[in-house]
C-alpha cells in the first residue's frame, strides 16, 4: 500500500498553476503549507483526488483540466477549496502536487486508505469526510 506521506514529492504553489501538464491519468493532492490537527495526529493534506479519463471519449481529457476545474467555479471539492482558500488568506497558502500513472482508481484508494489509517478519519475536503 502507498504511504500518503511519502507519495506525492514535487509540490507547486497553487497560486501558480502550470501552463500545461501532458498527461491524461494520475492522482493529485492539495495541501496546506502548515500542518493542523486530525482526530489523530496532525497533517497537512487537504485532499486526494484522481483522473482517470478515455482521451477517445472526453473533449479535455487529462490531469491538467482537472486541475484547472479546481480553479473554476463549480460543485464539490473545487468550491470546498476555494471557500477554504478565503478562510486561509487565499492560493498562496495550498501547494498542489500529481503523479502520473496508469491506475488512478486504484491508487487513490491506497492514498485514502493510508490517510484513514493513519489519522482514523479522510481528508477534509474529500466527500467521504
Amino acid at each position: 500500500m502507498n504511504d500518503y506521506r511519502l507519495f506525492f514529492q514535487d509540490w507547486k504553489c497553487w497560486d501558480r498553476f502550470e501552463e500545461r501538464v501532458d498527461a491524461i491519468n494520475g492522482v493529485y493532492a492539495f495541501r496546506l503549507k502548515n500542518k493542523f490537527g486530525r482526530l489523530v495526529g496532525e497533517s497537512d493534506l487537504l485532499y486526494f483526488g484522481k483522473c482517470q479519463q478515455n482521451p477517445h471519449r472526453n473533449k479535455r481529457p487529462g490531469l491538467w483540466h482537472r486541475l484547472n476545474n479546481y480553479r473554476q467555479n463549480n460543485k464539490g471539492a473545487s468550491n470546498r477549496l476555494k471557500d477554504l482558500e478565503k478562510e486561509i488568506g487565499g492560493k498562496h497558502e495550498i501547494e498542489y502536487s500529481y503523479v502520473v500513472c496508469e491506475n488512478p482508481r486504484e491508487i487513490e484508494k491506497e492514498l485514502l486508505q493510508s490517510y484513514l489509517l493513519q489519522h482514523y478519519e479522510y481528508p477534509p475536503l474529500n466527500r467521504n469526510s
